[in-house]
């Protein structure tokens, strides 16, 4: 990270706390974030941003990698990208947009079911619930890997089912094909509906909808550092970027922020990263059920 951008973020942080509530500009910001994120940022996040500092705020929630691609192709602007998992932050980086990453929150994976589902009832006694989605029937959604961590999230997740359950294909069998993807932002929309039964996702995304969940142990929700390197390692996806193939495996599911080095607002931009790590950022995630940022800076 340069010295100009730390002495920025340190200089904006030390503003925040001097404020203590009160405006100190009147600028603007853009946020490009991890769709799952949609509440916790246009509900708590920006709406408290906005009223400590006068700045206007807008966010703009998508699946993470393509939002990070759209940044490094230049086809989206904005002034701070809020990702999940390090593989959207490692897009913009290489597009050299990105100095460095601060962890800011952190969550698990859980099973989430539909609270209208006729098999709600079996799914919610948890330990059968391999066996409920593998019922015919049971209609189970989740959101494309090509562009969105959650959706490789959810494969990495019944990987490391079928292999802590001890039921080959179970990953596969659950998954299904092309028709059980949906959007990242409908998703949770439509478990609520009951259009679909149950979907494996973030729980800070899952307690922010206020959907029904199961927690799974740690050697599958990806949530334990400590279990990255012998136990999460054994999930692996084959991605494709311009006819590039390279095996990914998944990392502890931590969010990460960053100012953007073309950020056309850039004292905003550093002002908004400092606040989701201040007392009062970090208190509205945990409201909305996000834990603490983990890790170091990448």
């Amino acid at each position: 990270m340069s010295t100009s951008r730390r002495c920025m973020l340190a200089g904006t942080a030390s503003m925040l706390a001097a404020t203590s509530g009160r405006a100190f500009a009147a600028g603007k910001i853009t946020v490009a974030f991890a769709g799952s994120m949609g509440v916790v940022m246009d509900q708590g996040i920006g709406p408290a941003f906005a009223a400590k500092t006068g700045t206007q705020y807008q966010g703009i929630g998508q699946a993470a990698l393509g939002l990070a691609h759209l940044l490094a192709a230049k086809s989206l602007h904005a002034d701070v990208f809020v990702s999940v998992s390090k593989a959207p932050i490692k897009v913009v980086e290489e597009a050299k947009l990105v100095d460095q990453a601060v962890p800011v929150a952190s969550t698990e994976i859980v099973l989430a079911y539909s609270p209208k589902s006729k098999f709600a009832a079996a799914i919610a006694a948890g330990d059968k619930w391999p066996e409920v989605l593998s019922r015919p029937g049971v209609h189970f959604g989740r959101t494309d890997p090509n562009v969105d961590p959650q959706g490789q999230y959810v494969l990495y997740t019944l990987q490391l089912a079928s292999i802590y359950y001890r039921l080959p294909g179970l990953d596969a069998k659950i998954a299904g094909g092309k028709e059980n993807i949906f959007a990242e932002p409908s998703l949770l929309a439509r478990l609520q509906d009951g259009e679909i039964d149950a979907s494996i996702g973030y729980k800070s995304a899952v307690i922010s909808q206020k959907l029904p969940y199961v927690k799974l142990p740690a050697e599958i929700n990806c949530s334990d550092p400590a279990m990255a390197k012998d136990w999460y390692s054994l999930a692996s996806l084959t991605v494709t970027k311009d006819k590039v193939s390279k095996t990914v495996h998944p990392s502890p599911l931590v969010f990460y922020a960053s100012a953007l080095a073309n950020a056309a607002n850039p004292t905003e931009a550093a002002a908004f990263v400092a606040f989701l790590q201040s007392a009062d950022g970090q208190a509205i995630f945990k409201k909305f059920g996000y834990g603490p940022g983990k890790g170091k800076p990448i």
